[in-house]
């Protein structure tokens, strides 16, 4: 065996549990299994292949989900058709109204936090749905947090109309930016 496959095992062993993250991050972006499963993996490879640019001490985390990030924008900007998939709704059985409306409030939210401009999105899914914290979030996007904070801020103003203050926004539309 070469040098190689001796670094695979520790390199695959370090990114294993990542790859749900990169997956709720691809799927956030791109708002499709398939394509999210293979922007995870090309974005496997390529941190595989350029595993020589992450510093010495660097998180791996902030490092794999931007690599993560940007093979989703070059999916997007691939794209050459505009067909939305939409998710299937539950049959109805009886008593299962609030159920149905939890479910239409939900494809409601995802269609408008697909109409965000893209790091308005991203920023988003990153805080919201991975849960990361402002400065997780700027190290993957490479910016400051004041940066993101003001990102999430005005995408937040944007879907405040859609979300009740149960799922952290302020009844006034703004963001909780308390959780950093």
């Amino acid at each position: 065996m070469g040098k190689s496959s001796d670094e695979r095992q520790p390199f695959e062993s370090a990114l294993a549990p990542l790859l749900r993250p990169a997956y709720q991050l691809a799927f956030g972006m791109l708002q499709s299994r398939e394509e999210a499963e293979d922007a995870v993996q090309e974005a496997a490879m390529r941190a595989w292949m350029k595993r020589a640019n992450l510093r010495e001490g660097s998180e791996l985390r902030p490092w794999f989900l931007a690599i993560v990030a940007n093979q989703c924008r070059t999916v997007v900007r691939g794209r050459w058709w505009t067909v939305l998939k939409r998710p299937e709704l539950p049959s109805p059985a009886a008593g299962t109204e609030p159920a149905l409306d939890e479910v239409v409030q939900g494809i409601v939210l995802r269609n408008a936090i697909r109409r965000l401009p893209h790091r308005q999105r991203l920023v988003i899914v990153l805080h919201f749905y991975l849960d990361l914290t402002f400065d997780e979030v700027a190290a993957v996007t490479r910016e400051s947090t004041a940066a993101v904070k003001s990102r999430i801020y005005r995408a937040a103003r944007e879907l405040a109309p859609l979300v009740s203050a149960r799922e952290g926004f302020g009844l006034d539309g703004r963001a909780s930016l308390s959780n950093s």
